[in-house]
Protein backbone atom coordinates (compact mmCIF):
# COMPACT_ATOMS: atom_id res chain seq x y z
CA UNK A 1 0.00 0.00 0.00
CA UNK A 2 2.65 2.69 0.51
CA UNK A 3 4.87 1.21 -2.32
CA UNK A 4 0.81 2.17 -4.52
CA UNK A 5 1.15 6.03 -2.74
CA UNK A 6 4.34 6.73 -3.27
CA UNK A 7 4.62 5.63 -6.90
CA UNK A 8 0.88 7.82 -7.24
CA UNK A 9 3.08 10.77 -5.59
CA UNK A 10 6.59 10.20 -7.81
CA UNK A 11 3.45 10.56 -10.72
CA UNK A 12 1.82 13.24 -9.98
CA UNK A 13 5.25 15.58 -9.00
CA UNK A 14 6.16 14.75 -12.60
CA UNK A 15 3.49 15.93 -14.14
CA UNK A 16 3.17 18.94 -11.97
CA UNK A 17 4.75 21.52 -13.76
CA UNK A 18 3.11 20.57 -16.92
CA UNK A 19 -0.21 21.22 -15.24
CA UNK A 20 1.06 24.89 -13.34
CA UNK A 21 2.33 25.84 -16.97
CA UNK A 22 -0.41 28.32 -18.98
CA UNK A 23 -2.05 26.97 -22.26
CA UNK A 24 0.14 28.34 -24.72
CA UNK A 25 -2.01 27.91 -27.69
CA UNK A 26 -4.34 30.89 -27.49
CA UNK A 27 -1.49 33.58 -27.90
CA UNK A 28 0.39 31.61 -30.66
CA UNK A 29 0.82 32.52 -34.35
CA UNK A 30 0.88 35.98 -36.35
CA UNK A 31 -0.70 38.98 -34.77
CA UNK A 32 -0.77 41.99 -37.38
CA UNK A 33 -0.31 45.28 -35.64
CA UNK A 34 -0.35 49.31 -37.20
CA UNK A 35 2.41 51.49 -35.65
CA UNK A 36 1.81 54.78 -35.32
CA UNK A 37 5.27 56.98 -35.04
CA UNK A 38 6.31 60.90 -36.18
CA UNK A 39 7.11 59.26 -39.29
CA UNK A 40 4.11 57.89 -40.52
CA UNK A 41 2.19 54.71 -39.67
CA UNK A 42 3.14 51.35 -40.76
CA UNK A 43 2.90 47.80 -40.22
CA UNK A 44 4.15 45.43 -37.38
CA UNK A 45 3.89 41.55 -37.05
CA UNK A 46 4.84 39.70 -33.91
CA UNK A 47 4.98 35.98 -34.18
CA UNK A 48 4.31 33.56 -31.00
CA UNK A 49 5.92 30.47 -30.90
CA UNK A 50 6.23 27.18 -28.34
CA UNK A 51 10.03 26.10 -28.04
CA UNK A 52 9.98 22.80 -25.36
CA UNK A 53 6.84 24.52 -23.48
CA UNK A 54 8.31 28.16 -23.63
CA UNK A 55 7.05 30.76 -25.42
CA UNK A 56 8.71 32.83 -27.88
CA UNK A 57 8.65 35.79 -30.03
CA UNK A 58 10.04 37.96 -32.66
CA UNK A 59 8.87 40.78 -34.57
CA UNK A 60 9.02 42.44 -37.75
CA UNK A 61 8.35 45.68 -39.46
CA UNK A 62 9.71 47.09 -42.93
CA UNK A 63 12.36 48.54 -41.22
CA UNK A 64 13.49 45.32 -39.59
CA UNK A 65 13.04 42.64 -37.21
CA UNK A 66 13.85 40.84 -33.78
CA UNK A 67 13.12 38.85 -30.96
CA UNK A 68 10.82 39.51 -28.19
CA UNK A 69 11.93 40.03 -24.70
CA UNK A 70 10.83 38.64 -21.83
CA UNK A 71 7.78 36.61 -23.42
CA UNK A 72 4.94 35.55 -20.65
CA UNK A 73 1.20 34.16 -20.70
CA UNK A 74 -0.23 33.34 -17.40
CA UNK A 75 -3.36 32.64 -19.37
CA UNK A 76 -4.81 36.34 -19.07
CA UNK A 77 -1.91 38.81 -19.86
CA UNK A 78 0.07 38.18 -22.65
CA UNK A 79 3.50 40.44 -21.89
CA UNK A 80 6.49 40.52 -24.28
CA UNK A 81 9.46 43.72 -24.83
CA UNK A 82 10.73 45.15 -27.77
CA UNK A 83 13.54 47.38 -28.55
CA UNK A 84 13.53 49.81 -30.60
CA UNK A 85 15.97 52.31 -32.21
CA UNK A 86 15.12 55.36 -33.78
CA UNK A 87 17.84 57.30 -34.89
CA UNK A 88 20.15 55.70 -33.17
CA UNK A 89 18.73 55.90 -29.55
CA UNK A 90 17.43 52.52 -28.27
CA UNK A 91 14.31 52.60 -26.99
CA UNK A 92 12.34 49.57 -24.83
CA UNK A 93 8.75 49.10 -25.43
CA UNK A 94 6.87 46.65 -23.07
CA UNK A 95 3.42 45.49 -24.04
CA UNK A 96 0.52 43.58 -21.75
CA UNK A 97 -2.65 42.39 -23.60
CA UNK A 98 -5.20 40.44 -23.09
CA UNK A 99 -6.92 37.66 -25.99
CA UNK A 100 -9.73 37.30 -26.88
CA UNK A 101 -9.60 34.67 -29.73
CA UNK A 102 -8.30 36.62 -32.75
CA UNK A 103 -7.93 39.84 -31.15
CA UNK A 104 -5.15 41.58 -28.44
CA UNK A 105 -6.01 44.55 -26.79
CA UNK A 106 -3.71 46.48 -24.58
CA UNK A 107 -1.17 48.57 -23.46
CA UNK A 108 2.40 49.50 -25.04
CA UNK A 109 4.32 51.21 -22.17
CA UNK A 110 6.62 53.58 -23.93
CA UNK A 111 9.49 56.13 -21.95
CA UNK A 112 6.69 58.51 -22.86
CA UNK A 113 3.74 57.20 -21.70
CA UNK A 114 1.52 54.24 -22.36
CA UNK A 115 -0.53 53.65 -25.62
CA UNK A 116 -3.20 51.29 -26.56
CA UNK A 117 -2.01 48.55 -28.49
CA UNK A 118 -4.07 46.62 -30.86
CA UNK A 119 -3.54 43.29 -33.04
CA UNK A 120 -5.35 41.13 -34.94
CA UNK A 121 -4.61 37.44 -35.81
CA UNK A 122 -3.19 36.84 -39.19
CA UNK A 123 -2.40 33.17 -38.95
Amino acid sequence: MRQSILIAAAVALAFAPAALAADNAPVLGKWTSMAETPQGSFEVVYEFTEVDGELKGAWSNPRGNGDLKNVSWDGETLKFGREVSPGGQTINLNFEATVDGDTMTGKMITPRGEREFTATRSS
